[in-house]
């Protein structure tokens, strides 16, 4: 009795934070790709060459600052809501995420190979990691998920033959088809 409650309590907790990482997961490795592709401007590789030659630790505080950082505007976010704004609190927060994990994705390019040298920042590294892939691994052996994931296969191979369909419309082959039926 006391598993299933335990059971009930803790399953929407774990699929939230699932859903979280999987978030998170897919904007991280958006972050880097539009990172790597800016523009590269001679103050920002003069910067990420001095972000990459940091110590350990001098690494690690700029690696943790974004997301001290962020704290205050969570703050204002939180304010914003309580007074009335809460499009406007939301919105804080959402472009709060989107630029801190943009810039905490490159940082954390940048300073891995200091950040790797802590023993202990690899071993906690480590541990999140696997915690962060069995919470996904549980979420994605659900029904839930499956089904999820058979609907979103299904719009990408209607989207696959729209786009198949569209492309022959342009080269002609389906307005010479239609053409030579009506003739």
């Amino acid at each position: 009795m006391l598993n299933k409650i335990k059971k009930i309590l803790t399953t929407p907790f774990i699929y939230s934070l699932a859903i979280l990482l999987l978030f998170e997961q897919w904007l991280w490795r958006a972050s880097k790709r539009l990172l790597a592709r800016l523009p590269l401007i001679a103050f920002i590789v003069r910067l990420e060459i001095w972000i990459a030659s940091l110590s350990p630790y001098a690494a690690l505080a700029i690696f943790v600052a974004p997301s001290l950082l962020i704290i205050p505007i969570k703050i204002v976010a939180v304010l914003s809501i309580a007074h009335g704004h809460p499009t406007a609190g939301v919105l804080i927060v959402v472009l709060a995420k989107l630029l801190g994990t943009a810039l905490v994705a490159w940082l954390y390019s940048l300073t891995n190979n200091a950040l790797s040298t802590l023993v202990w920042f690899v071993l906690w590294r480590e541990r999140l990691l696997r915690l962060k892939d069995h919470v996904i691994g549980q979420l994605r052996a659900s029904a839930a998920w499956q089904q999820i994931e058979a609907g979103i296969a299904a719009l990408h191979a209607a989207r696959k033959r729209s786009w198949e369909w569209l492309q022959q419309y342009r080269n002609g082959k389906l307005q010479n088809a239609r053409w030579r039926e009506r003739s």
